[in-house]
């Protein structure tokens, strides 16, 4: 998808919203394209209901859920948008990058990324450690 501010953006609250249209206005051209609502991971085991016909279903929107993956050539970049972003969303930029790799052979480097409006204590310090991007909009 063609990176620029929208109306409404897939799979994003209004604080998330916010806060990608302010990273965008502020970093505009810093992309190539963006997906969003990209799923990854297992999802939950519904084997236990074969019979019901929605258990396929069921797994897939259990996935968990990036919020955006931007492209830059040679790199991807698996982003969490956070309100006042804390430990949580820290272990999730992480947790979210990692699970993208699972996707299959990817010639590229993978980044994790947390976009906040606000950096709360620590946090910066930890996404230096941890290696992930910290972005203020």
């Amino acid at each position: 998808m063609e990176y620029k501010k929208l109306l409404k953006y897939p799979h994003l609250g209004p604080e998330d919203a916010t806060i990608w249209s302010r990273f965008i206005d502020k970093n505009p051209g810093f992309f190539e394209s963006v997906d969003y609502d990209v799923k990854v991971g297992a999802g939950r085991d519904y084997s236990a209901l074969p019979e019901d016909e929605f258990s396929e279903d069921l797994k897939y929107l259990s996935k968990k859920r990036i919020d955006v993956v931007g492209f830059r050539p040679g790199e991807i970049f698996v982003i969490e948008l956070k309100p006042k972003a804390d430990l949580r969303a820290l272990g999730e930029a992480v947790g979210y990058a990692s699970l993208y790799r699972e996707i299959g052979p990817i010639d590229k480097r993978i980044l994790p990324v947390l976009i906040t409006d606000e950096k709360l204590p620590d946090i910066e310090a930890l996404c230096l450690k941890m290696g992930v991007l910290l972005f203020l909009a």
